[in-house]
């Protein structure tokens, strides 16, 4: 069989490819590939980064919505409950991600995008949430952490899609890519992480999940938690040291 989610390494580097043809649909099986994978990295101490894109010209078009439909004729859960699930477990994962975002990423498919630490796009990438269009509706919250109300009630509201490059323009993600260098920035990307101190890496990302929603003074008082924390390991010490000889 086929897989669909496909898991490769290049050292510290992990890739994931959503690869379930034509426009990389996510089902049930997959979502829970997606959600394993989240435990399975983030258990091995060997990878540092990952890089998450799509295979041909889409990243992901979102739930499959023949599986949805039956779920909900059938009164029971579809994939959009794993979809949910799966969002949970990538707020709190330990390793880095990149999405690479090589052609459309719709509905699901850019709310996981948007769940990683850093985004990159190729040129032809776009976003969208064209579940309006089809008797659904979701991924307002998500894509609230990108763009401001108006722009994500416009998405909501008439599903037409965004270029990437408006993104970039508005500095909401990197700038985007030609093509064919989408996957080789991405992996320069990630061995520039995975080359960090991995108990730093955990304390940065762990920091930047803590104090996305939180006040000023009180996401300040949680941030200076983590710098605490960190500035007790000997790693961080050792760090240091050898800054301050440098300089010396």
């Amino acid at each position: 069989m086929t897989e669909t989610i496909r898991l490769t390494h290049d050292g510290p580097i992990a890739t994931i490819t959503l690869d379930r043809p034509p426009v990389n649909a996510l089902g049930a099986a997959e979502l829970d590939r997606l959600i394993a994978l989240v435990g399975e990295v983030d258990a091995d101490p060997d990878i540092r980064a990952v890089v998450l894109t799509g295979a041909g010209r889409c990243f992901s078009a979102g739930l499959d919505l023949g599986q949805e439909l039956d779920a909900i004729e059938a009164d029971r859960p579809g994939p959009s409950s794993r979809g949910v699930a799966l969002y949970q477990a990538l707020t709190g994962r330990r390793t880095p991600w990149i999405a690479a975002i090589n052609g459309p990423a719709l509905g699901a498919g850019l709310g996981i995008a948007i769940c990683a630490d850093v985004i990159l796009a190729s040129e032809s990438a776009t976003i969208g949430l064209p579940e309006i269009d089809v008797g659904m509706l979701g991924g307002a919250r998500h894509a609230m952490r990108l763009l401001g109300h108006s722009t994500v009630a416009r998405l909501l509201l008439t599903g037409r899609p965004m270029p990437a490059a408006e993104l970039a323009r508005r500095g909401v993600i990197e700038p985007v890519l030609a093509p064919e260098a989408l996957l080789p920035a991405a992996s320069t990307l990630a061995a520039e992480i995975a080359a960090k101190d991995p108990v730093a890496v955990t304390h940065a990302l762990a920091c930047l999940a803590e104090v996305e929603d939180l006040p000023l003074v009180e996401g300040y008082a949680a941030e200076m938690r983590h710098v605490a924390e960190l500035a007790r390991t000997e790693a961080a010490q050792a760090a240091m040291r050898r800054f301050l000889k440098r300089e010396a």
